[in-house]
């Protein structure tokens, strides 16, 4: 073919080259989906995404006669693939070939896009599907759209072209590992941007009559083994407490995806629209089909409310409902059943927390990753809240939650960072609701929780609240020694003033096996005394690190 035509046949061969090539690697996609829902079913999405596509622009599917244009063709690929998108890398796909057909109008020339043509039509197309989606994230298919779009810049044939957008999307496919933590923590690219890289790729095979060898993209072994890097650690275990942080992309195993198509909707009956369903739900894309027609796609918890939303903004059609939670257990093998695991130090707080429903793993003063994973099988649940307690590594939670995916089962760390914050949140559990709001509200009870520690110092050093010697009580409040003093009777006081200045009602002491009944009752004398409208509970909690954790609600 020559480089300077791109006609509607051509463009017919790339549509059909993309389904057939998206068929064969379905799987392959499907296997690295981690992002934003774990339901392994992006490459099946975008294959289905690009079949309804293939089907408008070969004039199938009520299209009537094939387009005569590049231009028309492009435009009739487009939308289709709106017309027929299928989850959130569907239609971002189809904001792709939007914007190349909207490019071919512009351009206005029968033969269609050129070089310089592709990579603005790749870099509208990057704009529009970054303005359709609610909370747009590097490391996903925006990012290598982007890639592409930038690497062809400046070629003027629309073969080398697009064998440079193909070239920058492979190279920026390999980089999403470490820009988004999820995908390191799971050692896989984003299955969207790999979609996006078949689709490029047979447009340079249709133009160049060549075909692109690309290798096999799977789970790295090591990313489950934890050997993935440094970087894994920046993974925030505290997004579950967070419903602000997890709002905008990520999605439950209670929640729904509603997709539907709205016609009949004005631009700011759509702009209410986006802003009831972000208020409601999180993953939300609503892109147009070129005609005044718009697909909607959304997740959160009612379903319902996303249908009604979209009959007040117009005339819905092709509604479809998922239950994410059902799609999750069925393409991930997850066993059923919830349990909270609390990984405990001392044999007085052992019971405490078994009292209250948590399995237990009992340590002496930390937990090992091995050791974690373990006490996760042990439990046999699909869904396994774990109250880490300050006893594990966030590396060590990362790739325990990635290894337990393997043997069928979902760990959600809780923000616990000691035993009293753990005893809190498992006050609150309650394994009759549905499992986002149980760990919401669990989260919730161990953030509402200031903690303090008091510990002795076994060397001489330098703190914030000047040199300690060894033998020395410390006030550690937030990881910083706030109170150095001789007698560990006098720190406590003191701590508990600190903790007590910015408002309490209710005062947990964990006490641990170094400390004597004089201390506890120094303690307790100085809440009565001063103190006297805060409620004081007493623990033998018998750990081996803190002579005291104190708890303040």
């Amino acid at each position: 073919m020559r480089d300077h035509v791109f006609d509607a046949a051509a463009v017919r061969r790339w549509a059909e080259a993309s389904v057939d090539a998206l068929t064969c690697r379905r799987r392959e996609i499907d296997a690295l989906n981690v992002f934003p829902v774990p339901d392994s079913d992006t490459g099946t999405n975008v294959m289905h995404t690009f079949t309804a596509a293939a089907e408008q622009v070969s004039g199938g599917s009520g299209g009537g006669a094939a387009a005569p244009t590049a231009a028309a063709a492009l435009q009739d690929l487009a939308a289709g693939a709106v017309d027929g998108a299928r989850g959130n890398s569907g239609v971002i796909l189809s904001q792709v070939l939007m914007g190349l057909a909207q490019e071919a109008a512009a351009d206005g020339r029968a033969g269609g896009l050129d070089g310089r043509g592709l990579s603005a039509g790749l870099a509208r197309g990057a704009l529009l599907a970054r303005n359709a989606v609610s909370m747009p994230m590097e490391g996903t298919v925006l990012t290598v759209i982007d890639a592409a779009a930038q690497g062809c810049a400046g070629e003027e044939t629309l073969t080398a072209a697009a064998r440079a957008a193909a070239g920058a999307a492979y190279e920026a496919l390999g980089r999403t590992t470490r820009q988004l933590d999820v995908l390191e923590a799971a050692g896989v690219v984003d299955a969207g941007g790999l979609g996006l890289l078949v689709v490029l790729d047979c447009l340079a095979e249709t133009l160049s009559g060549q075909r692109v060898q690309r290798p096999t993209f799977v789970r790295s072994v090591d990313a489950a083994l934890g050997r993935s890097g440094a970087a894994i650690t920046r993974l925030d275990l505290s997004a579950a407490a967070d419903p602000e942080s997890a709002h905008g992309c990520a999605a439950g195993a209670d929640e729904y995806e509603v997709m539907y198509l709205l016609d009949d909707a004005d631009d700011t009956a759509v702009a209410a629209l986006r802003r009831r369903l972000e208020a409601v739900g999180n993953s939300v894309v609503i892109v147009g089909d070129g005609t005044g027609g718009r697909s909607v796609h959304v997740h959160l918890r009612d379903a319902g409310l996303a249908v009604d939303s979209g009959l007040e903004a117009g005339r819905i059609r092709k509604v479809r409902i998922t239950h994410l939670g059902v799609q999750q257990r069925r393409q991930t093998g997850l066993r059923p059943g919830r349990a909270v695991l609390a990984v405990v130090d001392g044999a007085g707080a052992v019971p405490l927390f078994e009292a209250a429903g948590a399995r237990v793993l009992p340590v002496d003063g930390s937990a090992s990753g091995s050791a974690l994973l373990a006490a996760v099988g042990d439990t046999d649940a699909g869904e396994v809240l774990v109250l880490p307690n300050g006893l594990v590594r966030s590396e060590d939670l990362v790739v325990v939650s990635a290894a337990a995916r393997r043997q069928g089962q979902q760990v959600l760390p809780l923000p616990c960072s000691s035993a009293v914050q753990g005893l809190a949140s498992i006050a609150v559990h309650d394994p009759h609701r549905p499992s986002s709001d149980d760990t919401y509200a669990m989260a919730e009870a161990a953030a509402a929780t200031r903690c303090a520690h008091l510990r002795v110092a076994d060397t001489r050093a330098l703190t914030w609240s000047g040199t300690c010697e060894p033998g020395d009580a410390l006030g550690v409040i937030g990881g910083e020694v706030m109170v150095v003093e001789p007698r560990a009777s006098t720190a406590v006081t003191t701590l508990l003033d600190l903790m007590l200045g910015t408002g309490g009602e209710l005062v947990t002491l964990l006490v641990g096996a170094a400390a004597d009944d004089e201390l506890v009752s120094a303690a307790r004398a100085h809440v009565e005394q001063r103190h006297p409208a805060v409620e004081l509970s007493v623990f033998p909690g018998l750990q081996s690190g803190d002579v005291l954790q104190i708890g303040v609600e």
